[in-house]
């Protein structure tokens, strides 16, 4: 399953020097308080968006995951009503999403309830994903809640998009997918997830020439060294050919 490459350019030479000083901190396998801590005093101080904020946190995090740490549970953040509290919903949300882990999202979400930091955009995209992937009745009502706020960034559209791609048994999914993936595109937001998740929605909808477009599309956006990811949508490639060569075998068998 593709997790996507995180995103979110930071323009700031300054921020940009503070981001590579906390990858650091995460290579090194420091507490996740101490880059939390000091990425909160930074927001706090400089008044970061938002959008930038979770885009931080989610590439800290991304990093995490990939060098095997655990899930940030617990600290000195868990519960804390500041940006540092953000940060902690943020990095734990993203790593229970990028586990695709839905009862165990759902559950720390339930834990946390209360907190001035819950009607977050990112942090209801992760209520989002937890019921679309458990298979929930309210899930599309929960998604559509999302993605009317006014907080709204990638980020938060990003998971709600892999909720939907998650959403195997939701009789919509393929027309859900097309639509957030495509508005995504339309705003420059897409990175080869995007593309690649599109590429599904197609797929299901009998869409194969399309599906085969965003695909390899996905494939010329992918950087070096995410082989993991490649063989994900090298699936994806096969799964067009073979769904595009069953349609073509019944078109012949019914004609």
């Amino acid at each position: 399953m593709a997790a996507p490459v995180p995103a979110g350019e930071v323009p700031d030479p300054d921020l940009q020097i503070l981001l590579n000083r906390l990858e650091g901190l995460v290579a090194a396998g420091h507490q996740p308080d101490s880059w939390m801590h000091e990425l909160a005093e930074t927001a706090d101080r400089q008044q970061l968006p938002s959008a930038q904020l979770r885009s931080i946190a989610t590439n800290l995090t991304w990093i995490a995951r990939r060098l095997g740490q655990p899930v940030p549970f617990g600290g000195k953040y868990c519960g804390d009503p500041g940006t540092g509290g953000r940060l902690h919903l943020y990095s734990c949300g993203q790593r229970l999403q990028f586990d695709f882990n839905f009862a165990g999202l759902a559950a720390f979400l339930d834990q946390h309830q209360g907190l001035p930091h819950m009607q977050d955009a990112l942090v209801q995209s992760f209520s989002a994903f937890a019921k679309l992937g458990a298979r929930k009745p309210d899930a599309v009502s929960q998604l559509n809640h999302v993605l009317e706020l006014d907080d709204l960034d990638t980020r938060a559209r990003h998971v709600c998009l892999a909720g939907l791609w998650s959403a195997y048994t939701l009789p919509e999914q393929a027309t859900l997918l097309l639509d957030l993936a495509s508005t995504m595109i339309g705003a420059g937001e897409a990175d080869g997830t995007v593309y690649f998740r599109r590429a599904m929605a197609y797929r299901l909808l009998g869409m194969f020439p399309a599906a085969l477009d965003d695909i390899d599309h996905a494939f010329s956006m992918l950087p070096p060294g995410h082989n993991e990811i490649h063989q994900d949508y090298l699936r994806e490639r096969q799964l067009i050919g073979a769904a595009a060569q069953s349609s073509q075998e019944n078109s012949n068998g019914s004609g």
